[in-house]
């Protein structure tokens, strides 16, 4: 039996891992996982019986018919020249390395290969997996990844060109309303006796309460803006602060992102050419 295989079990990875397993979408008698450091999988066999565990790629590789890369972007490259004599024509590849294009693992392996970006977000059932395949990704397996990945999100289909904007919106996006609400919060505690932890709960639960609304709703940000600021209250002096400072904030945010992804692409480039 042909299995699910991970390559690397970082963050990302051990996400999805243990979202298929624990959603049911994937048992673990049709899962294979390698990592370099074997303690880190280790305690996987006594909570999954029958999954497969090793530090060897290799094997994963030839067992597996859906490949996960889950590697660092500048692995990536290195990975695939280890295991190109274990994949098959039949092997779906999946990359989750965002800066890594098709084209650069379409080097190393010219069969089926997809590229996701998935979210921290999916530990919870939510958020957003990005997806690209490439045309020669079969009707079946495009199906099945995809079943993969709603068990844990829904999946949204982007052009690679427009992977990276995507993933600030999707990927990055937790990490960086986390920091912008944790300045809100700083800020408010200067002016209050409320506790950090009481504050953080505060606005986590306004956070929660927000999305679900829109959500639920189909309220747009616009909207929203205008049943909460109206014209001549507090809320709506707060707006015009951050109306006025915001813009050029989030202007440098991706012009930061997307430069970085620009120097880790040329990076791997170079690397197309020196790993052999």
């Amino acid at each position: 039996m042909k299995k699910t295989g991970f390559i690397g079990y970082g963050s990302m990875g051990s996400m999805l891992i243990n979202g298929f397993l624990k959603s049911g979408v994937l048992e673990a008698e049709e899962t294979a996982i390698s990592n370099r450091t074997m303690t880190k999988i280790e305690n996987l066999v006594s909570e999954w019986k029958g999954i497969t565990i090793t530090t060897d790629n290799r094997i994963v590789a030839r067992e597996s018919d859906l490949l996960f890369v889950c590697v660092r972007p500048l692995d990536v490259l290195h990975v695939l020249q280890g295991i190109k004599n274990d994949l098959t024509s039949s092997t779906h590849l999946v990359s989750i390395a965002g800066c890594v294009t098709i084209n650069d693992i379409e080097s190393r392996f010219p069969g089926q290969v997809t590229k996701v970006i998935p979210s921290i977000t999916s530990e919870v059932r939510e958020g957003i997996s990005l997806v690209c395949h490439n045309s020669k990704v079969t009707k079946d397996r495009m199906e099945y990844l995809e079943k993969l990945l709603g068990a844990i999100s829904r999946v949204i289909h982007v052009r690679e060109n427009d992977f990276e904007v995507a993933a600030d919106f999707t990927s990055c996006a937790p990490g960086m309303i986390a920091a912008i609400f944790d300045c809100f919060v700083q800020a408010g505690l200067k002016h209050s006796e409320i506790k950090p932890d009481v504050a953080q709960r505060l606005v986590v639960s306004t956070l929660l309460g927000t999305a679900k609304l829109m959500a639920e709703k189909g309220i747009g940000f616009s909207e929203l803006i205008r049943r909460v600021a109206t014209k001549g209250g507090i809320t709506e002096e707060g707006v015009k602060v951050l109306n006025n400072h915001l813009p050029s904030a989030f202007d440098e945010v991706f012009f930061k992102t997307l430069s970085k992804h620009e120097l880790v692409k040329e990076m791997i480039k170079s690397q197309r050419i020196m790993v052999s």
